[in-house]
This record gives structure tokens, C-alpha cells and sequence, in this order.
């Protein structure tokens, strides 16, 4: 590919796989490498954007929400964390100021007519922190949703849930939140996707599943593979 920008590569390489949504990265957040993520605008120019697909944009704050406007974005994403230590690692904030700023992005998106999703990191665990609690999840989830995200997005970033853990996890959020906003997103470093992805399944029934290959987290600089890495579901 030549002198193609890097993220524009990896995006490329997902067109293959998806077909519901491609996530494209804004460089605002502290934590989060430049190099890699500051490209946004050309991805959003070099990338195929095919009919039925999404293409959300991650804007961790107003000023990555107005370049992701400038770039021709149409849908935003936010994304926090049920981890204190992970949220200031992963978006250089705590979690009270990364929603202080989420309400801001939001907010601008809906007057814009812009959807806006919400991702919630660590659901099941912390590379820092350990275990986390559903309440703490479903605290989380509850505002991002209040303040109007369409959907959130719960990930086992790190790959430590159980089919147990998933299902204490979901009962919480799902006194707060429908099904039909909800989404789990899972990797399988040890193994566990699959049988997360089934227990979340259960009861529901399937609108989406998405292959999506590998996934980079950078606040644990770790390669995890998500042999099912998205999968929303309807009531």
C-alpha cells in the first residue's frame, strides 16, 4: 500500500470483515498515540465507505467531535470505562471528567442530527484495578445512555470474563438499560469469547455478529484476539 497512512492500512484491512460498522480513531485523547491515531481525517478519505455500513468515529472530547465533523464523519463514538485507573490511562481523565466531557460531544452531536455510541472498557476486569463491579458497570453505562448515546458497547477489554462474570455483569445493566441498546464486545485471550458472546446471547435474540480479527489495546499495549468481537442484540 505504498505511503498510505497507517491507520488508513488497518482500516482497509477490516472492509473485508465488516459489514456493520468500521470504528475510525481521532487523536485527541492524551493517552493515546499520535502516530498512530492522528490520520483520522485521511482515513475517513482513503477508506471505500460502502453502502449499509457505519462509520462511527471515536471523539474522546468536543475538539475530537469538530474534527470528526470536519473529516465528514456521521456517526461519534465516546468511550469511557468502568476502571478509574483505566480511564486515566486509556483517555488521560477520571471517569467523572471523561463524562463531563462525553455530555459535551453529545450534546453537540444530537443538535447536528449526529448519532453518538457509547463504549464502556473493563466490564469484566482491570489490567490495574482487578476486578469490577457490575454496579460500577452499570453506573457507567446509565449515564452514557442517559445523556442520549443510542447504544453502549460493554467490553471485556482485556479478556478476563467468564460466562459467569457476563451474566452477573448484564443483569445489573439490563435493570437500567433495554437489550436493544446494549452490545458486548469480547476478546479471547484466554479463550473465552465465544462462550461470553453465547451467555450474553441467551434469552436475546442475535442482530449482529461482526468477525474483527485483532485488537489493539493501547492502554495495556497488548495485541488480544477477538475471534467474535462485536455482537448487539434485540429484545
Amino acid at each position: 500500500m505504498g505511503n498510505m497512512p497507517s491507520a488508513v492500512k488497518h482500516c482497509l484491512s477490516y472492509q473485508q470483515l465488516l459489514r456493520e460498522h468500521l470504528w475510525i480513531a481521532d487523536s485527541v485523547a492524551g493517552a493515546l498515540d499520535p502516530a498512530q491515531m492522528a490520520d483520522h481525517t485521511e482515513v475517513m478519505k482513503g477508506i471505500r465507505q460502502y453502502p449499509g455500513v457505519r462509520y462511527p468515529v471515536l471523539t474522546p472530547n468536543l475538539q475530537g467531535f469538530h474534527h470528526a465533523v470536519a473529516a465528514g464523519a456521521t456517526e461519534i463514538s465516546v468511550f469511557g470505562a468502568a476502571s478509574e485507573s483505566f480511564s486515566k490511562k486509556n483517555i488521560n481523565c477520571s471517569i467523572e471528567e471523561s463524562m463531563e466531557k462525553f455530555e459535551e460531544v453529545v450534546k453537540s452531536a444530537r443538535h447536528m442530527n449526529i448519532p453518538a455510541r457509547g463504549y464502556v472498557s473493563c466490564t469484566l476486569g482491570c489490567p490495574y484495578e482487578g476486578s469490577i463491579t457490575p454496579q460500577k458497570v452499570t453506573e457507567v453505562s446509565k449515564r452514557l445512555y442517559g445523556m442520549g448515546c443510542y447504544e453502549i458497547s460493554l467490553g471485556d477489554t482485556i479478556g478476563v470474563g467468564t460466562p459467569g462474570s457476563m451474566k452477573r455483569m448484564l443483569e445489573s445493566v439490563m435493570k437500567e438499560i433495554p437489550p436493544s441498546a446494549l452490545a458486548v464486545h469480547c476478546h479471547d485471550t484466554y479463550g473465552q469469547a465465544l462462550a461470553n458472546i453465547l451467555t450474553a446471547l441467551q434469552g436475546v435474540n442475535l442482530y449482529k455478529v461482526m468477525e474483527a480479527g485483532n485488537f489493539i489495546c493501547k492502554a495495556v499495549n497488548k495485541t488480544t484476539n477477538s475471534k467474535v468481537a462485536q455482537a448487539s442484540f434485540n429484545a
